[in-house]
């Protein structure tokens, strides 16, 4: 897949958590929550959760989208780049493990359904194998 693609991508997907994120600042400080959504009953704590994974994920798009520059990588660029790809891999196995076994995920009275896992492997292993293909582009020419 072509960088520059990648990058767009990640500033395209970086636009969608904002959003996200902004929907659940708008939940909370219109006082609508708690409230029900596809049988899940989203509290403030659970929104709370929520908020804070969006922020972290966008200071990671934001970092694929804006900050990673397309030429030669520096050592600490390619570790950044090592590192998130490695989260990323690990958090996607943590999604698939949950989907193969079965396991049931309760936070407070929150369920996560299955499906919630099932997108957030595909988005987890697409983040894990931007981070290595960006990491370690110029060392495959």
């Amino acid at each position: 897949m072509n960088k520059s693609v990648i990058r767009d991508l990640a500033k395209f997907a970086a636009g969608l958590v904002l959003g996200d994120f902004l929907v659940g600042v708008w939940f909370l400080s219109r006082g609508l929550i708690p409230f029900t959504f596809l049988g899940v009953t989203w509290t403030v704590q659970n929104t709370l959760l929520w908020l804070v994974f969006d922020a972290i994920i966008i200071g990671f798009l934001v970092t694929y989208g804006w900050h990673i520059n397309t030429g030669k990588r520096t050592a600490s660029e390619r570790a950044f780049l090592d590192v998130a790809g490695f989260i990323f891999g690990i958090v996607a196995l943590a999604h698939l493990s949950r989907l193969v076994f079965g396991w049931n995920l309760q936070i407070g009275s929150f369920v996560l359904p299955y499906w919630m896992n099932a997108l957030g492997a595909v988005v987890a292993l697409f983040l894990s194998y931007a981070s290595f293909h960006l990491a370690h582009l110029e060392e495959r020419r």
